[in-house]
């Protein structure tokens, strides 16, 4: 009931946009989408997929979210449902229940003048400062609830401002959010001309009267020489280039923030009456440079990403952690690796300390073969090596009915600080893979994987296999092992998976059987630490 109450005028302007579309159906387009979850857990004590609510009393979970959209005469009215049972997405550890109103937004453009309202999805520059989206493999939905203005008054220029607080769930932070963005586009020279699309972008967050007191009693357990000084307001200012001529593009940009209250994990705070703990609160400004080059030709192509990161976490309220209450977003500077073993080792963006590089070069020797290499270079700024990657990847390409593509992938990983396992080594792996895919009759394919990984570290050494056969465009059955072929903790265990997904015209189901070990899961460069999970899973997403 508080929930309703809390989003009542906007109920109240889908009622009463409604009835006005009503009116005239023979112009109203509708569309929507459906996205559904469910789990059903099975104890696995081996594997630890155990002692959690979900295990012991729960056993299915089910998440679903409904997005609906309406559009008449350059309106366009959004609303979506959100149902969460007995989920894991919130917390793996935990059972998260809930309901209600996900979303709900009002859009029109009125000649150069471009406004929304309600739940908004957007960024700033790269996002550096500012983004507000959405991952629902980690329930991560931290929509802008206010108002966005976008003007054009010429074609190479672009004006946008914003306001509102940030959602957390079914609620809202108490903090307010304001920001603005101009971005410009110009053409120099008539023949291999150069664009240039530059932009500055600015965001004011500032605490409510009660986050203020929050802090303060929070800091009343700091001894003097760890109490802070703090401000309500914190300004992020950033400046951004993209700056293209032929085969070349240069992206760069800068951010800086002013002193802000945010909590660090990592660092020791001393207690009253001796002692210390992990995690402490701290006022710091903070700063991001961030670049990227690419070149491309005929037979040749590079993409080389710079970051330099310090101290710069910005958050919708000081207690939050993880992955909960981010204003801003820090692109991955780690490749997005979809094979199984290549993946295991994923790492998160830094955002107090981490400067980072990769660089990827694609050469194509002819039709049929072409090669991959891969670096990427993660270390804290006072040199302490977080990530290191290296891949080597060859695909040779028969026909349009065979191709093969093979490489070795080696890997450097500081578990402590990623996972938060004090003590452990960084594990260090070397992952040789295979993968073979052939196009059979009556659109029929076939495609199989091989993979190994050696370390001596973690859970040990595993090997990988996948055989998958398609049927397109309706059906897909694929059936795979992960075994650890050399345990470190646990006996040689196998974490078998069976997927069968079926497709009808926009519509897609699958269903799983799966045992999967822990590991972190990512999605768009933001990770977190899952624990094991041993069970079924259906999918379904439909557009209608």
């Amino acid at each position: 009931m508080k929930d309703f109450y809390r989003h009542s005028w906007m109920i109240c302007a889908l009622w009463t946009s409604s009835l006005g579309l009503v009116t005239a159906q023979d112009k109203l387009s509708f569309s929507g989408n459906l996205q559904a979850g469910l789990n059903w857990f099975l104890e696995d004590v081996e594997i630890g997929a155990a002692n959690t609510p979900q295990y012991d009393d729960n056993l299915l979970g089910l998440e679903m979210w409904l997005d609906l959209q309406f559009k008449y005469k350059g309106y366009t009215l959004g609303v979506r449902g959100d149902v969460f049972h007995n989920s894991n997405l919130l917390n793996p550890n935990d059972a998260y229940s809930a309901q209600g109103l996900g979303r709900i937004y009002l859009h029109k453009k009125f000649g150069n003048l471009e406004a929304q309202a309600g739940y908004i999805y957007d960024q700033i520059g790269s996002g550096l400062i500012f983004r507000s989206y959405e991952e629902r493999p980690l329930l991560i939905d931290n929509a802008l609830v206010g108002g966005l203005v976008k003007y054009q008054p010429w074609d190479w220029l672009e004006v946008k401002a914003m306001a509102g607080r940030q959602k957390n769930l079914f609620e809202w932070y108490d903090s307010f959010i304001r920001g603005g963005q101009i971005e410009g586009f110009f053409v120099l020279g008539q023949e291999n001309s150069v664009s240039i699309i530059p932009g500055f972008g600015v965001v004011n967050s500032s605490w409510s009267d009660g986050q203020v007191s929050d802090v303060i009693k929070a800091l009343q357990t700091h001894t003097p020489a760890d109490s802070i000084g703090f401000y309500y307001h914190t300004w992020s200012f950033t400046g951004y280039s993209t700056v293209a001529y032929g085969p070349f593009s240069l992206y760069l940009e800068g951010a800086f923030k002013t002193q802000d209250i945010y909590f660090d994990p990592d660092q020791e705070k001393q207690l009253y009456g001796g002692g210390s703990t992990l995690g402490r609160f701290r006022n710091d400004d903070g700063s991001i440079l961030f670049g990227s080059f690419t070149y491309g030709s005929k037979g040749f192509s590079a993409n080389v990403s710079l970051r330099r990161t310090k101290n710069f976490t910005s958050r919708a309220d000081p207690f939050t952690t993880l992955n909960r209450g981010l204003v801003n977003y820090l692109p991955p500077m780690s490749r997005l690796n979809s094979a199984r073993l290549k993946a295991r080792y994923t790492p998160a963006a830094r955002d107090i300390s981490e400067k980072a590089l990769q660089a990827e070069l694609r050469y194509t020797f002819s039709k049929k073969i072409k090669m991959v290499q891969y670096f990427s270079h993660i270390a804290e700024l006072d040199g302490n090596l977080l990530y290191r990657e290296f891949d080597n990847e060859i695909t040779f390409r028969q026909n349009r009915f065979f191709q093969c593509s093979f490489g070795v992938q080696s890997q450097s990983y500081n578990q402590a600080i990623y996972e938060g396992k004090s003590g452990v080594e960084v594990v260090q792996t070397v992952v040789p893979y295979l993968e073979v895919q052939k196009r059979l009759k009556k659109r029929k394919s076939i495609r199989s994987q091989l993979q190994y990984m050696h370390t001596d570290q973690d859970f040990g050494s595993w090997i990988f296999a996948l055989f998958e056969y398609n049927m397109a465009p309706r059906w897909s059955f694929s059936v795979s092992d992960m075994y650890n072929v050399d345990p470190e903790k646990t006996d040689d265990l196998h974490y078998p998976r069976l997927d069968i997904i079926y497709n009808i015209k926009t519509h897609r189901m699958m269903f799983s059987y799966l045992k999967q070990v822990e590991g972190v899961v990512c999605a768009g460069g933001i990770c977190r630490l899952e624990p094991a999970f041993s069970g079924f899973r259906f999918s379904l997403q439909s557009s209608f």
